[in-house]
């Protein structure tokens, strides 16, 4: 993960992290142009929404569907899949 300055718009250096939740970090960090900008800061950097939830997840999904089907619904489902 690159970090860049908010100020000068170079590279950053993190150099030490503080875990606020198991999603949530504040990222300490130092700007590398020291002759022209030299400015510390803090970054948050925080977890925000799948794009696309794990496969546990999904096949969770798809059996509780399927679990809610009514029997002549699941046997229809199982010949469209499977023949």
């Amino acid at each position: 993960m690159r970090v860049i300055c908010p100020h000068c718009h170079k590279k950053a250096l993190i150099t030490s992290t503080n875990e606020l939740t198991g999603t949530v970090k504040d990222l300490y960090c130092i700007c590398t142009n020291a002759k022209e900008c030299g400015a510390s800061f803090v970054f948050t950097l925080a977890y925000k929404h799948d794009l696309n939830p794990p496969q546990r997840t999904t096949l969770q999904i798809a059996a509780t569907l399927i679990n809610h089907l009514q029997p002549e619904q699941r046997k229809r489902l199982q010949v469209d899949l499977f023949g």
